[in-house]
């Protein structure tokens, strides 16, 4: 009988691994190895970002996008990773460039935001990127400035910036307010030099005051309940609506990333600048 615990745990600590793996699977399209491989389709996209864009922990509109009818012909590249932030960009756009894309599409910016929450949400980020500067409104706007700069210095492409999405559900709280600021810095870059703008978070608000009878819940910092989320969705049948909803949120899954309902929006905005003549 002593057995049986043990058996337990060493099924858990499986299944955490399982789960881990999946969560954090680094993209079979991304930058590195389409560089490594035939890049002669035509129009190059690439979409560059954080755990939204990656799609492991969140409804995947990259791979929606890929699969389109429309878009056989396309090369496109999911340049996203869990947790990054606009400098974890800027340090991988060598390899973007290299490229030479038609289309780049980043969203970015909700983990910068996060950062700025609270001291314990900002150590997290310095101990997993080995951060020395403090992240802040102006940090997040010079380095999106940088981001598009450059691209825009080496490169042909097309750029398309998007906010990012609502952080939580509730439009009164902190953390929602926190993500309008930088809907509104993000807009603000992206009219200083012209590029164009997808505007995810405006588009979610005005979804979210459409519903006036559905609770709004507001985002809580809680690293378990994220990866219980995620732990669900891979060793369960729940979709990420399913598990968005038992959450308590209508677009996102856990507070922070984009359920079908949430990503299809997103990736309906995407295809309208793709395919429009």
């Amino acid at each position: 009988m002593k057995r049986i615990p043990y058996l337990l745990i060493f099924l858990l600590l499986t299944l955490e691994s399982c789960v881990i793996f999946q969560a954090t699977k680094v993209p079979s399209n991304n930058t590195k190895n389409t560089l490594a491989g035939d890049v002669s389709k035509s129009p190059k996209i690439v979409f560059l970002g954080d755990s939204i864009t990656h799609g492991r922990v969140s409804y995947d509109y990259v791979e929606s996008i890929r699969n389109h009818p429309k878009l056989q012909n396309a090369l496109v590249v999911n340049e996203g990773i869990n947790s990054r932030l606009t400098v974890q960009i800027l340090e991988e756009l060598d390899s973007v460039i290299q490229l030479k894309p038609d289309y780049v599409f980043l969203l970015i910016g909700t983990n910068d935001l996060k950062a700025t929450l609270s001291q314990e949400e900002y150590d997290r980020y310095a101990s997993l990127w080995k951060l020395k500067d403090p992240v802040t409104e102006d940090s997040f706007a010079r380095n999106l400035n940088l981001i598009i700069e450059r691209i825009q210095k080496n490169t042909k492409a097309k750029i398309i910036v998007s906010s990012p999405p609502v952080l939580g559900e509730d439009p009164k709280s902190i953390p929602f307010l926190r993500s309008k600021r930088f809907a509104e810095l993000t807009k603000d870059v992206c009219a200083k030099h012209k590029v164009s703008y997808i505007p995810l978070h405006e588009t979610l608000t005005k979804e979210l005051e459409l519903l006036p009878n559905l609770p709004k819940k507001a985002y809580v910092q809680s690293t378990w309940s994220m990866y219980w989320t995620i732990l669900k969705y891979y060793s369960t049948t729940s979709s990420w609506n399913d598990l968005g909803e038992s959450n308590g949120y209508y677009f996102l899954t856990d507070a922070i990333h984009l359920n079908e309902r949430g990503g299809k929006i997103f990736e309906q905005m995407i295809l309208e600048t793709l395919l429009s003549p």
